[in-house]
């Protein structure tokens, strides 16, 4: 896909509510498609790494493991003025019987969304998706936003919903203050744990067949199709930093986490415990073991990972004394279409749900793969 200045300004002309006023920097604006013999990979990598709001889904790494995992359609739009990139939106076009066929930027993970140098292009972006949205006749474009955006969703083709937040412990070099400052009930919680003789530590690669038989089963448990374990490996094998943290009782995994890096920042997207092992307390023991590695680790701070708005996760990480962090999810919706509720909550899956909690994790696992990668 190519937008030169004259087209991308027809496609304003379309959307013009985005702006009400011109901007000189639309006569020199294009956007490409990454992928297009006048792109480079390169170019698009250079601009996320110097950019500080870019997350680390933004890498093209993360393009590479979605596509080996899931192998859907990418449309990695990237603007530039007089060849110099200004901003880019990674998207993902997803097409299922089940649920449709949408955009996604990204799909499975936190955060995404549109980088720009200025609203205006930012709003050239959104506008350029919008525009391929309508033209393969998506339902809805989906934009994982970490901040609101710059004046582009103030059009009525965008939809702002706030229903999740990040939650973000703030580290410092010494963990005992972060100790100090959560409850004495929670404190107690996690000494029971240790009493029990709880045992935590990092693993790469190695430690993935004990991650996945946690996750599994607390997914199972949650009623949800559950991702291939190849997901999880191509995360370690191709996003530098990635680790894995396991407790055990024992021989036996009960509670585990994948980490990722970006920068002197640790995330914690994938976090797991097995619910018959609650009463040792192994879940509150593998946060805190977190929090207390990633202090030791250097990093400024660890994000415990998006959660529904006073959801019971929510209300769990709120223990640990979190930044509360709203996401901003923008939605462009084709006429007709509401905003898209592909989630467990659903009283449209509840029978689906509580049929899945009873299926042996065994066929869980070559089920759930084949549905849940049209779930983003």
């Amino acid at each position: 896909m190519r937008v030169t200045a004259h087209s991308l300004y027809h496609v304003w002309l379309e959307h013009r509510s985005v702006c009400n006023k011109p901007h000189s920097i639309m006569n020199d604006l294009e956007i490409v498609e990454l992928g297009t013999k006048d792109t480079c990979d390169e170019d698009w990598q250079q601009y996320v790494e110097a950019c500080p709001q870019a997350s680390l889904y933004h890498r093209l790494e993360w393009r590479e493991i979605l596509s080996r995992t899931f192998g859907h359609n990418y449309h990695y739009l990237m603007a530039r003025d007089h060849g110099r990139v200004c901003g880019v939106l990674p998207l993902v076009e997803m097409r299922s019987p089940l649920f449709g066929h949408f955009f996604v930027s990204l799909p499975f993970v936190n955060h995404g969304g549109i980088l720009g140098d200025t609203p205006e292009v930012e709003a050239a972006l959104a506008t350029a998706a919008a525009h391929m949205a309508d033209k393969t006749t998506a339902k809805h474009i989906e934009l994982r936003q970490q901040t609101s955006g710059a004046g582009w969703p103030e059009t009525s083709d965008w939809k702002l919903r706030q229903h999740k937040a990040a939650l973000v412990v703030k580290l410092a070099a010494d963990p005992e203050p972060l100790w100090a400052a959560i409850s004495s009930r929670l404190r107690g919680k996690v000494r029971k744990a240790e009493k029990a003789q709880a045992s935590f530590r990092i693993t790469g690669a190695e430690g993935l067949n004990d991650f996945y038989t946690v996750f599994s089963l607390n997914m199972r448990d949650l009623g949800t199709p559950v991702y291939s374990s190849d997901f999880f490996r191509n995360v370690l094998a191709l996003s530098p930093g990635s680790r894995i943290l396991l407790v055990h009782l024992g021989e036996r995994p009960v509670a585990a986490a994948v980490a990722v890096q970006h920068g002197d920042r640790l995330e914690l997207p994938w976090i797991c415990s097995d619910y018959t092992q609650s009463s040792s307390y192994v879940n509150e023991y593998l946060y805190w073991k977190a929090i207390e590695w990633a202090c030791r680790s250097g990093a400024s701070e660890l994000d415990l990972g998006r959660s529904s708005i006073d959801a019971g996760t929510y209300r769990f990480k709120i223990q640990w004394n979190p930044d509360i962090r709203p996401l901003f999810w923008y939605y462009h919706l084709a006429p007709g279409v509401g905003l898209p509720e592909l989630n467990p909550n659903n009283p449209k899956y509840a029978l689906a749900v509580q049929w899945w909690k009873k299926m042996p994790v065994g066929l869980a696992n070559r089920i759930g793969p084949w549905i849940v990668r049209n779930i983003p």
